[in-house]
């Protein structure tokens, strides 16, 4: 039997008097600064960032896994919004242009400007128009919702979520399967990652609630001895609030809750690579190393 070792979380009580044999929890890094000037004409240039452009990211970058079938995918799905983006905020994105100096905005970089974000959330004064209004909306709040729209598109159908969060899938739930054959004592089992690879995860287990994934927000599995799982989500609360994966109840049996994963996990990157059609057995290139996800990674630690 182990304890709850998130001990700053308050979790929302299920009533099961059953005992924790496994947690395990993914969480989104805390802040960190832009990756350069969210636009040519910010005045908040390097020097306002203590620690420098992107910090606290260097040691958990993501690396790549290439996936022309993922690419397809996404493609057929992104072309439509892209166009249906482009000309409803036509207008707004060509005032922007000659506002921040960028040489040109539409739904491919609108994304940049959310880095004005990091400014506010660090007490930075912004320019009035940050607060001028288009459509009944600020154009703050036109960039926030843009940038969750354009977010989420990299993760939300069924075929996109398996291939970015299926081999992260396939941890937890092997996890699981390894200490209920005894193959691991390891019974608490922690990583720290990037706001794509909950989003990825959230998508994957088909529970997501399509918003952004704010800072230190957290899944959490949990195995207990009475063979049921239990799934919950912290967002930006100290409250981590139960999920159920459709098909189950909360209190999920634990052969129901990996019967109703099972397709969308991904169990090697072998299998991947085959999904994305970029490897087959005869290849002499397997990667040595690879991440739970495309163009995700995390770190862990166990106990």
């Amino acid at each position: 039997m182990i304890a709850r070792c998130l001990i700053f979380l308050h979790f929302v009580s299920l009533g099961s008097t059953a005992n924790l044999v496994m947690m395990q929890a993914i969480w989104r890094h805390g802040d960190r600064a832009p990756g350069e000037l969210p636009y040519p004409n910010d005045r908040y240039n390097e020097t306002y960032w203590p620690r420098g452009w992107d910090q606290l990211t260097n040691i958990l970058r993501p690396t790549k896994v290439k996936c022309p079938n993922y690419d397809l995918a996404n493609s057929n799905e992104e072309a439509p919004l892209a166009a249906q983006i482009n000309t409803e905020y036509g207008q707004m994105f060509k005032w922007l242009q000659n506002t921040t100096g960028m040489e040109s905005i539409d739904f491919w970089n609108i994304n940049d400007l959310y880095d004005i974000q990091r400014e506010i959330d660090h007490n930075m004064p912004q320019p009035s128009w940050l607060n001028q209004v288009f459509n009944g909306t600020t154009i703050m709040d036109h960039i926030r919702e843009l940038k969750r729209i354009t977010r989420n598109q990299e993760f939300n159908s069924p075929t996109k979520a398996k291939f970015r969060g299926g081999m992260l899938v396939n941890q937890f739930l092997e996890n699981m399967e390894n200490l209920k054959a005894n193959k691991t004592t390891k019974n608490a089992i922690m990583y720290s990652s990037h706001d794509g690879t909950l989003s990825a995860l959230l998508y994957a287990l088909n529970v997501s609630n399509d918003q952004l994934v704010p800072y230190t927000a957290t899944v959490i599995f949990e195995l207990y001895d009475d063979d049921t799982v239990q799934l919950f989500y912290k967002n930006s609360t100290t409250t981590a609030y139960p999920l159920a994966i459709p098909g189950c109840l909360q209190i999920c049996p634990y052969s129901q809750f990996l019967e109703l994963l099972e397709g969308v996990r991904v169990r090697s990157l072998d299998i991947l690579y085959s999904l994305c059609g970029t490897y087959s057995s005869s290849s002499t290139s397997i990667p040595t190393t690879g991440t739970p996800s495309i163009s995700t990674s995390t770190t862990s630690r166990t106990i």
